[in-house]
This record gives structure tokens, sequence and C-alpha cells, in this order.
């Protein structure tokens, strides 16, 4: 395969960009975000590595299927989409509430064999106010999903990347935007880090006003081995705050463990 992006859809319907060879990795987006958020880091993975970027259910080109839109289900959605491809030790890398997603496919037990986890932003319902969430979305979506858009980040963007941003955030349907936004309400990420045992890295952002780098900093501390980068003059959304120095850490962390594997 080149490292020209080709778009598919896995035989449950989910919309997943696939491009380049090598060691699989897999882009997981946020809560009310889609693949699109992953093309500066893709197009950098895939120099190396086959890259993957999936829609999760109710997101993205995957918006049309059908519910329950729950952090399991969504873990599911990865679980399927690494065994219908035959995907070797894929390293998985998720940003906020797919940060979540990867963390629970990462602690089952009798699921496939992963590589690593990259969890950035990891979320927290005992630190993020998720819970006053859902009454200012029912009010006007919209006008949250554009204020959105602006809150996760903290280093000046143009004007034309805060509209693709929102419009990202808008496009997510309502019903599916709010079951998610009750998934984050009740997750807490140190309740399910000691059972991971894959090489871990937890990225958080420096600057990050939304959840706390304590946050990260606790679950490196209760995943074996597992390895804590703070962005500096980064908000909670490195993706686009500090691109250059999210795709430098999580290739640095992808090599290592695809040089490993190969030894």
């Amino acid at each position: 395969m080149s490292s020209d992006r080709v778009r598919r859809l896995s035989s449950a319907g989910v919309s997943y960009e696939d491009r380049g060879d090598g060691p699989p990795v897999i882009l997981v987006h946020g809560w009310c975000l889609s693949a699109k958020i992953w093309m500066y880091l893709a197009e950098r993975l895939a120099v190396r590595h086959r890259v993957l970027v999936p829609d999760l259910p109710g997101f993205g080109r995957s918006d049309g299927l059908a519910g329950p839109f729950t952090l399991e289900r969504h873990a599911d959605a990865l679980s399927d989409l690494i065994e219908e491809l035959g995907l070797r030790r894929p390293i998985l890398v998720g940003f906020a509430y797919g940060a979540a997603a990867v963390m629970i496919l990462a602690g089952r037990g009798g699921g496939p064999d992963l590589g690593g986890i990259v969890a950035i932003g990891t979320p927290s319902a005992a630190e993020a106010p998720y819970d006053r969430m859902p009454r200012a979305m029912r009010r006007d979506w919209p006008d949250f999903a554009e204020r959105s858009a602006h809150a996760i980040c903290k280093q000046p963007q143009s004007a034309a990347t805060l509209r693709w941003l929102a419009e990202i955030f808008g496009s997510t349907p309502l019903p599916t935007a709010l079951a998610t936004v009750a998934e984050l309400g009740a997750f807490e990420p140190v309740a399910v880090a000691p059972a991971i045992r894959v090489p871990a890295l937890f990225l958080h952002g420096a600057e990050d006003d939304i959840v706390p780098v304590a946050v990260s900093k606790r679950c490196a501390e209760l995943v074996p081995g597992a390895q804590l980068h703070v962005l500096e003059e980064s908000g909670h959304f490195p993706v686009l705050d500090q691109p250059a120095r999210l795709a430098e850490a999580v290739e640095g962390f992808v090599m290592t463990i695809a040089t490993a594997g190969a030894a």
C-alpha cells in the first residue's frame, strides 16, 4: 500500500482511512470530533507506518451507525477493526474520549494483542465538568460546538482552523454528543489504568485547563513502565497547539515499540 490516503468501510460499517506501510498505528479521535483531526500526525507517521484512522460509531462518516454510543461499544469497534484487518500488535493513539476507549481496550483481558498505547489528554469525570455540559448543549448546540473549538486550544489558531474545528464538533448529532458526554461523566482513568499491561505513553498539555496534568501523571504511575510526557505551551488539544512536538513524541514512542518488536 502506498502512502496515499484510502477511505474504507469495515464489515460493521465503520469508516476509516488507511495509508502507508509498516507496523500499524491506529489514531482515535476525541469527543464530537472525527478522523479529520489527525491529518498532520497521520501524514507524518505514514512515512514509516501503516496508519489507520477510524471515525468511531456515531461520529464523522460513521454517524449513520446505530447506538449504543458508549465507551465499551467504541472499544469493541476498535477491537473488531483490529481483528478484521489482521493487524499484528498495533499501537493505538487516542485523544481524550478516544484515549478513554483505548485505555478500556488495553485493560481488557482476552482482547487483541496490542503493541502499546498513547493516551493524549486523558479525561477524568472527577476533574472536568462533563455533568454540567448537557444543559448548555441542549440550549444551543451549534454555539456550544463553536465555543468548544476555541476552548480546547491555547495557542493562537487561524480563523479558518477554528471554523473547521467548530464544524467538526457541530456536525456530530446532538443525541450522540449527549450520550457520549454522559460516558465521559462516568469515566475515571485511575480505575482502568492498573489493568493495562502494554507499553504506554501518557501525553498531556502543560496548560490544559479542562483536565489537569495530574490525571495523566497518576495514570502513568499506575501502569507498569508507563511514560509521561508533558507538552509545554499546549492546552487540552496538542494536536493543534503543538503538532510538531506531539508528532515527535508519538513517533519516538512508536519507533521504540516497533524496534523492540523486531528484535
